[in-house]
């Protein structure tokens, strides 16, 4: 390969970060990986049926539960829940890296749970079935003359799933997914059901929009909106210094901001997103998708591989080919980027104004130890909200994601960062990889004991908790 005509745009550079599409007729409820299919093709459940094994999209966590569950409504979902006699856990688009889903007893997917229910132009809050995937969101939304507060760069987790683990895209005045939510539906491990909001249960509420799926089973979301708009996205590479002292600048400046640091290199990658009106939009030229980078990156990866000395110079030159780039659209077509790389996660939240201190920190740090990693990390700001659980609870705060190929080794790279992370109060994300246990936990969240008595009034019996939920927040 001649490196001189190594040329990786913006999108290449994005894809490496992001995730490939998990393709199912049920989500979470079939073989959907090559790890699994190397293994035995599912047992006979406790209802006689054969019963597939499970796996995460990345491969890194799977399980044979004895039962699969896909109610059809409400009504049969209760009955399950009644009638159940082990603990349940609920599946949505298995894009979780932790072991939050992972279970040898039931697994209930709410893939029939579908649909945009109800909208309210007067308030611009729209009632959404909560198995519904994301992307799925943005069009009737658009119909309606309505649009997303924000969304993540990921479009493809259900909403249950999203809102269960504060998902959240980027933005200093922005929130999580959890923060836009109004009122929850759901079905307790009594079977009954539980309409929460600010007004009403209001501690239930709080728990709820952060729930990992231990309250019992969300059922629909009443999220808040906003008119709709268009989004124009900037992106630009800069040399590492540079960009570094501009990052806070550039998070004041636009409404969404991200960065892309580069393991090994001397430059990092911002991106912006700004709305424009209609009239703007109009006059845009078409951006044509750049398509799949994963052969790109593959290959990068087997040159350094074998000359692993190169590492800095193959970066560094595959950065400087990055020119900038602009394109325009609605705003959940600017949101949602295409992802065809599976990989695995590790992703903090700290204060906000140790961001780019952490980041110096990390990257400092994977070139000390000469960590075989290529993969950029990916940087975002959240605002504070009141969520019990939510990584960004009470605190303005700086995301910063660490990435490997999904069979590549990431636990030594892992296990190398996350001091660091906890070194600046870290919070973890609790659908991402982390070790942190149940002492470490609730030391980071003041409501920690509250969402505890909540769960506890909620599911008394412990129907929604499985073994390796019982261990993390010591449940007896």
């Amino acid at each position: 390969m001649k490196w001189d005509r190594v040329n990786l745009n913006r999108r290449d550079l994005l894809k490496i970060a992001g995730v490939g599409a998990v393709s199912a007729a049920l989500p979470g409820c079939s073989d959907n990986t090559a790890s699994v299919a190397k293994k035995p093709v599912g047992i006979t459940g406790i209802d006689g049926r054969r019963v597939l094994p499970w796996s995460n999209w990345s491969g890194n966590q799977s399980c044979q539960p004895n039962q699969r569950l896909v109610p059809r409504n409400e009504s049969q979902l209760i009955e399950a829940v009644k009638n159940s006699q082990q603990p349940i856990r609920c599946v949505g688009s298995s894009h979780s890296f932790s072991n939050i889903v992972a279970t040898d007893n039931t697994l209930m997917s709410l893939a029939r749970f579908r649909g945009v229910k109800n909208i309210d132009k007067a308030t611009r809050q729209v009632d959404i079935a909560a198995g519904t995937r994301l992307a799925d969101i943005g069009e009737p939304l658009w119909e309606a003359g309505l649009g997303l507060i924000n969304m993540p760069d990921i479009d493809t987790q259900s909403l249950a799933g999203a809102i269960a683990t504060s998902t959240h895209g980027t933005g200093k005045t922005l929130g999580s997914m959890s923060s836009t939510v109004q009122q929850i539906t759901m079905i307790n491990g009594q079977g009954d059901k539980v309409i929460c909001s600010a007004e009403q249960n209001s501690d239930v509420f709080n728990a709820a929009r952060n729930n990992i799926g231990m309250l019992g089973v969300a059922t629909e979301f009443r999220l808040q909106a906003k008119q709709r708009y268009h989004l124009k996205e900037r992106s630009w590479m800069l040399p590492l210094g540079e960009g570094l002292a501009q990052i806070e600048q550039q998070r004041d400046q636009h409404r969404h901001f991200e960065a892309y640091a580069l393991p090994h290199a001397d430059y990092i990658l911002f991106i912006s997103l700004d709305e424009v009106d209609q009239e703007t939009f109009a006059k845009a030229p078409a951006v044509e998708n750049n398509g799949d980078a994963y052969e790109t990156f593959r290959t990068l990866a087997k040159v350094i591989d074998y000359a692993p000395f190169m590492r800095s110079f193959i970066m560094n030159r595959g950065a400087a080919t990055v020119d900038p780039e602009e394109r325009y659209g609605r705003s959940h077509d600017i949101f949602g980027n295409l992802r065809d790389i599976r990989f695995n996660e590790m992703e903090y939240s700290i204060p906000a104004e140790h961001g780019v201190e952490c980041l110096s920190e990390i990257l400092a740090t994977i070139k000390k130890h000469d960590v075989d990693v290529i993969f950029p990390l990916e940087y975002r700001y959240v605002k504070a909200d009141d969520v019990w659980l939510s990584p960004f609870y009470q605190r303005d705060s700086c995301s910063i994601s660490c990435h490997n190929f999904h069979d590549r080794d990431y636990k030594k790279y892992f296990a190398l960062l996350e001091p660091i992370f906890k070194k600046y109060q870290g919070r973890p994300h609790w659908g991402k990889i982390h070790t942190l246990e149940q002492s470490q936990l609730s030391a980071l969240y003041p409501r920690w004991d509250d969402f505890m008595k909540v769960r506890q009034q909620m599911d008394p019996q412990n129907k929604f908790v499985s073994n390796n939920l019982k261990e993390l927040f010591s449940i007896g």
